[in-house]
C-alpha cells in the first residue's frame, strides 16, 4: 500500500529489552537522494540483533532490527546509478559516502561521511511516531529504504536466503582474514568460536592456505561443523594449548582470531601468539567488559591487536569475490543455513540463534501480492 510517497510494510518490531516481538504495518518513506527501496527476500539472524534484544548494547526503542539481508531493488532516489530496478541485492549495513577520509582511503567500514539516514530513520509507524533503523538496515521487515552504497548486484543462480549470509557473517569473518590480518599460506590459525562467524573465518583461513587451522568452541557439534567446513584441528577451549603445540611442533599460532562475544573467549587470547602474531578481535562482547593485555610482551615480540569491523570489507568488490568463491565450490554457504522461518516465526529464529544449535537461521519472506502493488 502506497501512500505520501511511501509505503507500509510488515515488519518485526523490538519494543524493549527481552520483550517478544511483534509484527506490525510500519510507514516506510520513499528513497531520498542516493538512496534505494528494497523488497527484502531472506535476512539471517545475526547475534548482533540478539546482542541489542537482550541489552548487551544500547539501542533506541522501538526498533527493527535485521542487517544481513538479501532482496530486489524496487526503487531509486535521484542519484543512484549502481543498481537498477529489479537488480537482486545483498543488503549489509555498511554504509559509505565515497568522499571522507576513510572513504577514500578505502575504508568504508569507518566512513564519518554526513549522510541523511544517519540523521532520520525512514520508518514510522500508523501515529507517525519514529520507529529506529537497527544498525542503519532494518531487513526483519519486508521492504527497506537504504543508501546506494548498502547494496550490491549478485548472480541470479545464488538462492536468497544463501546470499544473505554476504551481507554480515560470511563478509565479516572471510574479511577478518583476507583483509584484517592478511593470513598468508601455511600460516597457523586459530580460531576461538565456531559460530556463523567462526566458521567463516575458518573459511577463509582455508581459502588463504593457512595450516594449521585449529578450531576452539566448548560444544561438540560445533567443533565437528568446523572440521567440516576446513579446520584442520578442533578442541574445546582447556585444550587449545596443547593441541596448538601438537599441531605445529611447538609453535604459536601467526594469528589468534576471537569471533564470539563471550568474554571469557578474550582471556588468554594474547597467550596463545607466536613473535610476529595477530590478535584478531571479530566478536563484540557487551558493553563496559576490558581485557587485560602486558604491554611488554606485545611490544618485545613484535604482536599485533587488530579491531576487524565487518571483515574490513568494501562491498562492492569483496561480494562479488565472495559469490566467485561460492559458484566455483570453494565457500560453502549452503551448509551455513540451518533453518528457515517466516516473518511470523521470527522469535522461534531468535530463540534458535540464542540456542546456540543453529549456524544461520534465516527469515524468509513471500509477499509476491504486495510488491505487486507497491510497484504498480
Amino acid at each position: 500500500m502506497s501512500g505520501n510517497g511511501g509505503v507500509t510494510v510488515r515488519a518485526a518490531v523490538s519494543r524493549g529489552v527481552g520483550m517478544a516481538t511483534s509484527i506490525e504495518e510500519l510507514l516506510l518513506a520513499a528513497p531520498g537522494t542516493d538512496e534505494v527501496r528494497v523488497a527484502i527476500d531472506a535476512c539471517a539472524v545475526c547475534h548482533s540483533d540478539l546482542m541489542f534484544l537482550d541489552g548487551g548494547w544500547s539501542i533506541d526503542f522501538p526498533v527493527v532490527l535485521g542487517h544481513e539481508a538479501t532482496g530486489r531493488v524496487v526503487e531509486l532516489g535521484e542519484g543512484v546509478d549502481n543498481v537498477a530496478v529489479g537488480d537482486r541485492v545483498v543488503v549489509s549495513l555498511i554504509r559509505a559516502c565515497g568522499d571522507c577520509r576513510a572513504c577514500r582511503r578505502g575504508h568504508d567500514v569507518a566512513c564519518t561521511g554526513d549522510l541523511a539516514l544517519r540523521h532520520r530513520s525512514p520508518l514510522s509507524d500508523l501515529n507517525g511516531e519514529p520507529v529506529a533503523q537497527g544498525l542503519g538496515t532494518a531487513a526483519f521487515a519486508e521492504q527497506v529504504v537504504v543508501h546506494r552504497s548498502q547494496v550490491v548486484t549478485f548472480e541470479h543462480s545464488v538462492p536468497a536466503e544463501v546470499a544473505a549470509l554476504l551481507g554480515c557473517g560470511v563478509l565479516t569473518g572471510v574479511g577478518a582474514v583476507t583483509n584484517t590480518a592478511q593470513v598468508g599460506s601455511e600460516d597457523a590459525v586459530v580460531v576461538i568460536g565456531c559460530g556463523g562467524v567462526g566458521l567463516s573465518v575458518v573459511q577463509g583461513s582455508r581459502l588463504a592456505g593457512a595450516d594449521p587451522i585449529i578450531a576452539v568452541d566448548p560444544l561438540v557439534a560445533k567443533q565437528e561443523a568446523a572440521l567440516r567446513f576446513g579446520a584442520t584441528h578442533a578442541t574445546e577451549p582447556d585444550g587449545i594449548a596443547d593441541l596448538l603445540a601438537e599441531a605445529t611442533g611447538g609453535r604459536l599460532a601467526d594469528h589468534v582470531f576471537v569471533t564470539t562475544a563471550a568474554p571469557g573467549a578474550f582471556t588468554g587470547a594474547a597467550s596463545l601468539l607466536d613473535r610476529m602474531g595477530s590478535l584478531v578481535l571479530v566478536g563484540i562482547p557487551a558493553e563496559g567488559v576490558t581485557v587485560d593485555i602486558d604491554p611488554g610482551v606485545l611490544a618485545i615480540s613484535n604482536q599485533k591487536i587488530l579491531g576487524s569491523k565487518m571483515g574490513t570489507a568494501r562491498l562492492a568488490e569483496d561480494v562479488p569475490r565472495l559469490v566467485d568463491q561460492y559458484l566455483a565450490g570453494r565457500l560453502d554457504l549452503d551448509g551455513m543455513v540451518t533453518s528457515t522461518h517466516p516473518l511470523n516465526d521470527i522469535d522461534t529464529a531468535f530463540a534458535e540463534a540464542r540456542s546456540g544449535e543453529v549456524i544461520r537461521t534465516v527469515v524468509v519472506f513471500d509477499h509476491t501480492d504486495r510488491l505487486e502493488e507497491a510497484t504498480g
